[in-house]
């Protein structure tokens, strides 16, 4: 099979989608990954091969950016979804992404949920798509209704047919990697989910001695790849604030900071804190007795993979805040979201959740059940089928397509 991998290209959208690249990759396929120019390190670090496609120029962008300051959680999540993710980045999208389809000729398409020109283009071609979650069926359900109306004026454009709704949308198969202890049972998954996991846990490397001999129980603190970059307000205020919450606990502390900016900036260290700007994720998290995150996925996942318990302060992205409600919910950790109604969408998060930070951890790291609950959901984790399989479902899904009578598929 030829398979075509689309993502917008940043780090969090390129983690859920490069297992099941991998998976082809090692059962002998032909894999390209297409993603915004802008992005090629983050598919080339997964080791994928790729193939670029426009992006929105700042002067485009830039102002929602500016917009958003001043709107709540709700509406910068329906801007950022419905005019920045769906309209601009779609509509720069599209003239590469066709490109690259009538060169590949792909027998299938796999898109991470953030990504839609592919839903377009796959259509125009009779491809095959499936749809790989970047969170809960939940943010995948409200995310299709924020972006169906801009991707029914690039349907109209296209001349494809209406779907004000995002029905199309809903009736492809959906690959996720969220185990269903974790979902909202209030939410009904998509019809045709499958669900699978990415890997078992390696054996980790030993954690280097950065603390000089300290044994204290291990904490590693993590805002993602992203929220230290200079068009967000979160460096070095909320990593300092974070530093100066957790050093009075009897712990260590990995902090990491993202590769945009300089150590030097969060001043100096407490002897228990150590500040690195990159780790394998998988290399420390096995090591920890806690994480802190901000609810992303990659974060948030690899955390209950392991079984360790969480402390989540969501930041400025819808699924942050919808993670770290599953956190709790499940009673894997503790979330830090009383602020939900009440902050800018890019505020950093006020004095009071910071100062509740480290009674969080403290809380995580003495009550046992949010450890057996991490436990717990580890275990459902590991008793998915592996990536592997979906290597099969993929090629069933691409064999279904080809024996589809001619007039059930989209028009060539």
């Amino acid at each position: 099979m030829r398979i075509l991998f689309t993502t917008r290209g940043s780090a969090g959208h390129v983690l859920p989608l490069a297992p099941f690249a991998h998976a082809a990759l090692r059962a002998g396929h032909e894999v390209l990954v297409a993603a915004q120019r802008q992005h090629a390190g983050n598919v080339e670090r997964a080791g994928l091969p790729f193939a670029p496609f426009g992006e929105p120029p700042p002067e485009q962008w830039m102002p929602l950016l500016g917009q958003f300051r001043q709107m709540d959680l709700d509406a910068a999540n329906a801007a950022m979804i419905g005019e920045y993710f769906a309209r601009m980045d779609t509509a720069a999208a599209l003239p590469g992404l066709r490109a690259i389809v009538e060169d590949l000729r792909p027998d299938v398409i796999v898109r991470e949920c953030w990504e839609f020109g592919s839903t377009l283009v796959a259509e125009l071609h009779g491809i095959p798509i499936v749809r790989v979650a970047l969170g809960l069926a939940s943010l995948e359900e409200l995310t299709i209704d924020l972006a169906a109306p801009a991707l029914d004026d690039a349907r109209a454009d296209l001349g494809l047919p209406a779907d004000p709704a995002g029905d199309r949308l809903r009736e492809t198969p959906y690959f996720s990697a969220i185990p269903e202890p974790l979902e909202d049972p209030a939410v009904t998954a998509p019809r045709l989910t499958q669900r699978f996991r990415h890997g078992a846990p390696a054996d980790p490397p030993p954690l280097p001695d950065w603390w000089h001999g300290n044994d204290d129980p291990f904490v590693y603190v993590t805002f993602g790849s992203v929220s230290a970059g200079t068009h967000l307000p979160y460096f070095p205020a909320l990593y300092r604030a974070a530093i100066d919450a957790l050093a009075p606990l009897p712990v260590r502390v990995l902090l990491t900071i993202g590769d945009q900016r300089d150590l030097g900036e969060l001043g100096p260290l407490p002897p228990n804190v150590h500040v690195e700007k990159w780790v394998p994720q998988d290399a420390v998290a096995p090591h920890a007795a806690a994480i802190v995150g901000h609810g992303g996925h990659g974060t948030t996942l690899g955390a209950l993979a392991h079984g360790i318990p969480q402390v989540v302060v969501p930041l400025f992205s819808g699924d942050q805040w919808v993670n770290a409600a599953a956190v709790a919910r499940a009673g894997a950790g503790v979330a830090l979201d009383a602020e939900r109604a009440t902050r800018p969408v890019l505020a950093v998060p006020g004095l009071d959740a910071m100062a509740a930070l480290g009674a969080a951890v403290r809380r995580v790291l003495s009550e046992p059940s949010h450890r057996r609950d991490a436990e717990r959901i580890a275990a459902a984790m590991r008793a998915l089928p592996p990536t592997d399989a979906a290597v099969d479902a993929l090629a069933a899904i691409s064999s279904a397509a080809r024996r589809a009578p001619a007039g059930t598929r989209a028009r060539p």
